[in-house]
């Protein structure tokens, strides 16, 4: 009996995420860094309070720095640097890229597999899908995937990686699409922040939609309860509550 129940209570062995690259030493220039490392300077720069405000509506209010949704996606999983400094120079009818090294190169998407497709509004603020040669290579425990995100906190002026997802319990490679947003002649340098991977389970589940119940009307009472009855701070402390008796849930 005092088995089962320490086997109850033991915690479950994390799951380990394992990166490596195929070009020895990018590992130590340009490593894979968890997310939290890559806070954009304009969000760690907002006040949390709204002062000195002329609409005294806003005075004192909150910003976005007190809402707990954006820290905890900014935080999320790992950051993939670029690897090397690329220069880049588009036209409407071709493409050139320089890197310092041979061993880094640069391909693309034709327009006629991915940018053709978009809504006029995309195709008029982008020039070009940009595939880099990513040296970088990941593999997670068996059912797990990984969600490759855009940097969108970071606003590049120059690109953003396209969104999707990668198998990588099975398939390793992850080579980025960089949807290019203008024309001319640029240099993106090594380090900048290229796309976030964020590890999951693949589980399924079930779900239903309903209007307004007994049972869902506890639920939103209740989260409103733990985050309305404190000046600040009651999310987090509800988060922590719920990480020390994780069955209460």
């Amino acid at each position: 009996m005092i088995k089962k129940l320490f086997t109850f209570w033991k915690k479950k062995e994390k799951p380990k995420i394992r990166w490596w690259s195929v070009i020895d030493g990018v590992e130590k220039v340009t490593p894979i860094v968890p997310a939290k490392e890559y806070i954009p300077d304009w969000w760690k720069r907002v006040e949390r309070i709204i002062e000195g405000a002329s609409d005294d509506k806003l005075l004192n209010k909150g910003t976005i720095r007190n809402c707990p949704s954006f820290p905890e996606y900014l935080t999320q999983g790992f950051v993939v640097p670029l690897w090397c400094d690329v220069n880049i120079k588009i036209e409407h009818e071709s493409f050139e890229w320089r890197t310092p090294d041979k061993t880094f190169s640069f391909s693309s998407h034709a327009d006629s597999q991915f940018r053709d497709h978009l809504p006029q509004y995309v195709q008029d603020n982008t020039s070009m899908v940009l595939k880099p040669t990513c040296p970088w290579r990941v593999k997670t425990p068996p059912g797990w995937s990984v969600w490759q995100l855009p940097m969108y906190y970071h606003y590049n002026p120059f690109f953003e990686t396209l969104p999707g997802i990668i198998w990588s319990d099975i398939h390793h490679e992850i080579n980025q699409q960089m949807l290019m947003k203008r024309y001319g002649e640029f240099t993106i340098k090594r380090g900048t922040p290229l796309a976030m991977y964020v590890p999951y389970e693949r589980n399924k589940y079930t779900y239903d939609i309903s209007g307004p119940n007994e049972e869902n009307a506890t639920w939103s009472n209740e989260s409103w309860i733990h985050v309305r009855s404190k000046f600040k701070g009651g999310y987090k402390l509800h988060q922590a509550e719920v990480k020390k008796c994780p069955v209460k849930h």
